[in-house]
């Protein structure tokens, strides 16, 4: 049993329930934030191009601040993570979080607008991963994918909350109180704050691989009486087979303990490469289409209502999620999706105007789907010891393309405004082919397991 003792103690011994649930409802909070600010920036941008009278360079630096912190704090949660811990990072990020949202409220030019975007794009690209790897160590693996993809729902409701604000602020697309709306996303702020000060537990598989045995094992011993009040502690047999199990894994990855090397030996190198490249396509593809959305609907002459309808290609998105992702697997539905977003797009080339609000919707369902999906699919493929090293650096690969794609799509998009489409539908064809050949589905399987080298 010492191989798979952690995930036995979890489906067996610990269970899921309440303080799973209590975890999910205080680390969502940073999916929220996540949604929120998406949505946000889709305002704000046309907004402050009115407001400030901003130029095409001026708009792509600041289209492109936010994702160069995403990926700044992407590569800081990556290295630092997994030797500090998941907690420590996650207080850090919420704590400079709740600041930079009140700061912004204050904001006079766009080079102080730039500064904050990227700020709290550094603090957000430093929580996300840790959402998910968080939920990710202390979820029995039968719910493992269920509970990830419950966390795209936050995300949803974060664009609903700044729905609601942009209702009450906001006079147009391009016009209203966008200082107001940063102000109320300071109190979501707050709570996830709080919530991860006095009710985060570090991650017990963190704490047991890195020689805090007695620590790691007080957490499960917590979790299992939270969650059963008849729960009886850890036997020594059980302690001992915990021990045999983190002796292991120091064994069977001593080599390269705590280096970037890890995510480069001749295990990972054919999931590190992919999930480079997948991830960056992605994120290219559907951020530049972001970034273009409110200009595209403001130019039709679209209202905000409009900009609010396209969302609901994510509601359908998040139920066809909880359904596939355990029954069919991360690949097989990562492979319909991506399918359809190549279809879709290269139908808004093609139909243009016509489509563009249908179009549009589907857009975001794929988009969902791929990306709830592919944050599972990534956070199973590595190790405990190096598991935000491997998600750090994936993410910091897909903000690259985010920051990269303002500078790309504008200038095309001004010259020739569906062209943008056809080359994101190309993007997604290339995702597709490597999302062929991808070489693993931890679906339903133990994380951790020991591979011969």
């Amino acid at each position: 049993m010492s191989d798979q003792v952690i995930e036995y103690l979890l489906e067996q011994r610990l269970g899921f329930g309440k303080h799973q649930l209590r975890q999910f409802l205080i680390i969502s909070f940073i999916d929220f934030l996540d949604g929120a600010e998406f949505l946000f920036l889709s305002l704000l941008t046309p907004t402050l191009k009115q407001e400030w009278n901003l130029s095409i360079i001026e708009l792509s630096i600041f289209g492109g601040s936010f994702n160069i912190g995403l990926m700044i704090g992407s590569t800081i949660c990556g290295f630092l993570a997994d030797k500090i811990g998941r907690k420590r990072i996650l207080i850090i990020g919420t704590i400079l979080q709740t600041a930079v949202v009140f700061l912004t409220v204050f904001s006079q030019n766009i080079i102080q607008m730039i500064l904050l975007r990227l700020m709290y794009g550094t603090v957000i690209g430093m929580n996300l991963p840790i959402s998910s790897i968080l939920m990710i160590e202390v979820t029995p693996k039968l719910h493992r994918g269920k509970i990830i993809v419950a966390l795209q729902i936050m995300i949803l409701l974060g664009r609903c909350w700044i729905m609601i604000l942009g209702y009450i602020f906001m006079e147009g697309i391009s016009k209203g109180n966008w200082r107001a709306i940063s102000l109320c996303n300071s109190i979501p702020c707050l709570i996830c704050l709080i919530g991860t000060i006095f009710w985060i537990q570090e991650s017990p598989r963190f704490l047991i691989l890195h020689q805090e045995i007695q620590k790691g094992i007080d957490n499960l011993n917590n979790i299992g009486q939270f969650n059963n009040s008849e729960f009886e502690m850890l036997t020594d047999n059980e302690i001992l087979k915990l021990k045999e199990w983190a002796q292991q894994q120091h064994l069977h990855h001593q080599q390269e303990n705590n280096s970037i090397k890890q995510l480069f030996n001749t295990e990972n190198l054919p999931i590190t490469w992919r999930n480079y490249l997948i991830f960056f396509l992605f994120m290219f593809t559907m951020l530049a289409i972001f970034n273009i959305l409110p200009f595209i609907l403001d130019d039709e002459n679209k209202s905000l209502l409009q900009l609010y309808i396209v969302d609901i290609g994510e509601i359908p998105a998040i139920f066809l999620m909880l359904y596939s992702i355990d029954n069919f697997g991360r690949l097989s539905t990562l492979l319909f999706s991506t399918t359809v977003l190549i279809l879709i797009l290269f139908s808004i080339w093609h139909w243009k105007f016509s489509i563009i609000i249908m179009g549009l919707i589907i857009f975001k369902f794929c988009c969902k789907i791929n990306w709830g999906t592919l944050n599972v699919l990534f956070a199973e493929s590595y190790h405990t010891l190096y598991r935000s090293l491997g998600v750090g650096t994936t993410m910091a690969m897909g903000r690259i393309a985010g920051s990269l794609a303002p500078f790309v799509i504008f200038p095309i998009y001004f010259n020739n405004n569906y062209l943008p489409f056809l080359i994101c539908s190309i993007c997604s064809f290339l995702m597709l082919i490597l999302l062929i050949s991808y070489p693993i589905d931890l679906t339903k399987k133990p994380l951790d397991q020991l591979k011969p080298k």
